[in-house]
């Protein structure tokens, strides 16, 4: 059972804390709920796990469409029909079929012409594959005289330009400097303005700069641009040969498809009749008989949703469920068991299970599969718990049970010999510590307590309390050590990471039930 499902304050909780108010009394005058209280009990505690699941069968029939494609329901038998083997329960709709025969038939006239039309396609695919062959020729020529061109050509002039700067740029920084070596007397002796004196400098500065930029240009040209032009033009002279060897190949696989067809289209008349019966195979499948006898159901009873799509019109594709014939005298029920359950369950447990139509009557029967992998929550919904798929069967041979349909099933795990337990609505958490207020006549008092396991109901005290002790049933105002933390369950705790000293290691089912436990 669910963590939520179990946490919730349902009916049966309530009417427990009905009856025990009623039994220890109610309030006596002064405003505080004397009756609130219970005694500590020593004895047997059942422990059960609960959880709500969908009936199935564990064999029965599914009848199938077996007709390639789509097809369109056009009758079908009344669900909950008693069927003899033989008898017919569905008929499909064949007029399509039946279209598609004619349209075949009709596509035998047109062959001819598609045979006659192939044939010229191969003429002008020969004269095409010419036509191209010559054009990759062309680039392949114009590709191998640029290359030609750039190492005989290019590359020679672009080395002599590049030299001829750096000549250029020596010669004016030898000129600039000669210049600037008298400019300082010149300047001092006022043959030379300030500004002509800077403007020397900035010259001399630029000159240098001049030399170092017509070097790096040279360089640059020299490591990446003359090299990468080379690798250019014989990429260009590659790609030209491999043109001509892709035209080829491409002439040679168009030509040889053309081909391909021609042959095709004077084998399609014996095609189209394989075709044609196929679709009289299909034509006669689309009328189903029932394989045995049984109660008919619509769709498969494991995935009752799909149910609501097999009526009259709908469309049922290539294997798809349409009918099942359940064998009723095997039940089973699918429940999803809490990770931090799983532990408990074994494999021959005894359950109890209330069917959902029939609620008058009650089937035993025993787990008999548990999943080793988990299924993930719901992520649409932000459910991340995992849970573990687990079948109980049904005992029975009246079982009378419909398929899809909920049941809540109720598991035997362990009963607890003579322990002491209290009702899940006296114990109380605090920062991982669990708690009872004593009723005495000093007032309340705050004791810290053990738990163990629990049921729906009352949980088991390891240690804190003893026998004949009374505790309140809900958490008093004048208590201030507890924060109103809802009690979590040794099951609880061990998701959260942490597990009390002394617990079992199950989840408390009902820690959330107890309506008065917070102020």
């Amino acid at each position: 059972m669910t963590i939520q499902a179990k946490m919730a304050f349902g009916a049966g909780g309530l009417l427990l804390l009905m009856i025990l108010i009623w039994a220890f009394g109610g309030d006596d005058g002064s405003g505080t709920p004397s009756g609130g209280s219970t005694p500590v009990r020593r004895g047997t505690l059942k422990v059960t796990l609960t959880e709500r699941g969908t009936l199935k069968t564990r064999n029965a029939v599914h009848i199938v469409s077996e007709v390639k494609g789509r097809t369109a329901i056009e009758w079908l038998i009344e669900e909950g029909s008693r069927v003899e083997k033989g008898d017919i329960v569905v008929e499909l709709e064949k007029e399509e079929s039946q279209r598609r025969i004619d349209a075949l038939e009709d596509n035998l006239i047109g062959f001819e012409i598609e045979l006659n039309s192939s044939r010229t396609e191969v003429e002008i695919q020969r004269e095409q594959n010419k036509t191209d062959s010559e054009k990759a020729q062309l680039a392949l020529e114009v590709a191998q005289v640029e290359r030609e061109k750039l190492l005989s050509g290019d590359i020679p002039k672009d080395e002599r330009r590049l030299n001829l700067a750096i000549e250029k740029a020596e010669s004016e920084l030898t000129r600039a400097e000669g210049l600037w070596e008298d400019m300082p007397q010149m300047l001092e002796k006022g043959f030379v303005t300030q500004d002509e004196f800077e403007q020397e400098r900035i010259n001399l500065k630029e000159k240098r700069e001049g030399l170092v930029t017509a070097k790096q240009d040279r360089e640059l040209y020299k490591v990446f641009e003359k090299p990468l032009n080379i690798k250019q033009k014989e990429a260009a002279v590659t790609e030209a040969l491999r043109g001509v060897e892709r035209v080829g190949k491409q002439a040679e696989t168009k030509m040889g498809s053309l081909l391909v067809k021609v042959s095709q289209d004077e084998r399609r008349l014996r095609a189209c009749q394989e075709e044609l019966e196929r679709e009289q195979y299909d034509i006669a499948r689309m009328t189903i008989f029932a394989p045995s006898g049984g109660i008919v159901f619509y769709g498969n009873p494991d995935r009752s949703w799909e149910a609501e799509d097999i009526r009259v019109g709908e469309n049922v594709y290539f294997n798809r469920v349409i009918l099942t014939l359940p064998d009723p005298s095997e039940m089973a029920v699918s429940i999803n068991i809490h990770e931090a359950d799983i532990d408990k369950i074994r494999e021959g447990m005894i359950a109890v299970t209330r069917s959902d139509v029939q609620k008058d009557r009650v089937f035993h029967g025993e787990v008999i599969k548990i999943d080793s992998v988990a299924n993930a929550g719901n992520r649409r919904w932000g459910d991340q718990i995992r849970r573990f798929k687990v079948e109980v069967s049904l005992q029975g041979n009246d079982l009378d049970l419909k398929p899809g349909t909920s049941a809540e099933v109720e598991i035997h795990t362990a009963d607890l010999v003579d322990v002491l337990y209290v009702p899940l609505q006296a114990v109380h958490a605090e920062a991982g510590r669990y708690y009872c207020f004593l009723d005495n006549s000093r007032g309340s008092e705050k004791a810290e307590v053990t738990v163990g396991r629990s049921n729906d109901s009352f949980l088991e005290i390891i240690d804190g309390l003893d026998e004949g002790q009374h505790v309140l049933l809900y958490k008093p105002d004048s208590a201030t050590a507890s924060s109103g933390e809802e009690i979590p369950s040794p099951e609880r705790s061990v998701e959260r990471g942490s597990r009390p000293s002394g617990g079992s290691g199950n989840r408390n089912p009902g820690a959330q039930r107890r309506g008065p436990s917070s102020p």
